[in-house]
């Protein structure tokens, strides 16, 4: 996960903003990525969270 640069987190329940952080916490840490969280009314596959991650590759 050191190599991730930048994450885009969709939610469908934005009150789900604490219980994200503790787990984007868990994923990362010292360095944390840029992050874009937006709300969106419904996921594909009935998903209340989906992630877009761009990483830099030696």
């Amino acid at each position: 996960m050191d190599d991730v640069l930048q994450l885009t987190l969709y939610l469908t329940d934005m009150d789900a903003c604490e219980s994200v952080n503790e787990t984007y916490e868990r994923y990362f840490e010292d360095t944390y990525p840029t992050r874009t969280t937006v709300g969106a009314c419904e996921l594909l596959g009935g998903a209340t969270v989906t992630a877009d991650a761009a990483a830099a590759l030696e």
